[in-house]
């Protein structure tokens, strides 16, 4: 399985291109499927009930939900899996919260690597213009963080096997990027 995670603050496209990367690739002739955390909508539910001010319940939690989302990305036998966050995200945001980097890592760190992580960095104002009313994870702490997020981000992809990519720009423009980029790297 060959694993791409898109990462990013909040409004940065993970989405939009995680599905437009499987379409293309599927449309390529690849076995490539999309995937998405946080993945069990049980623990979701937990996390919604309990809040967002707790970062190392977060941890716990999204790493709990990231257990069962890598046994499920491996019991479907694609030969591509993009997942529209993964490892990083919680490294990211709950280290921005005040939670030692290095404890996070650990507690993650019997999970798989992804072969490429993607980046997509965006203007914290530009993310907020993008963002809708009513996200379901919208809450007041999140639009204080994105800034330091995106920081974390970034101080992430200088030591890690990171495809760093301005996202301020035009989806179609990113895809296309990426797309090229990943090509060369397939196997």
């Amino acid at each position: 399985m060959f694993l791409i995670s898109i990462e990013g603050i909040d409004g940065s496209g993970k989405t939009t291109l995680a599905k437009a990367l499987v379409e293309r690739l599927q449309g390529n002739g690849r076995a490539a499927i999309y995937t998405k955390e946080p993945f069990t909508p049980e623990l979701t539910a937990v996390i919604e009930r309990m809040g967002w001010d707790d970062p190392i319940m977060l941890t716990l939690l999204f790493s709990a939900d990231r257990r069962i989302h890598v046994k499920w990305m491996e019991e479907q036998g694609a030969e591509i899996v993009v997942t529209d966050r993964y490892v990083h995200s919680t490294i990211a945001y709950q280290s921005a919260m005040g939670i030692e980097e290095e404890w996070i890592t650990l507690v993650n760190s019997k999970f798989p690597q992804p072969n490429l992580t993607v980046l997509l960095d965006v203007n914290p104002n530009v993310a907020m213009s993008r963002i809708k009313k009513g996200d379901l994870f919208d809450f007041p702490e999140k639009r204080r963080l994105l800034e330091k997020v995106r920081e974390k981000y970034l101080g992430l992809a200088k030591g890690d096997n990171f495809l760093v990519v301005d996202a301020n720009r035009p989806a179609l423009e990113v895809e296309t990027e990426v797309f090229t980029y990943l090509l060369e790297r397939l196997p």
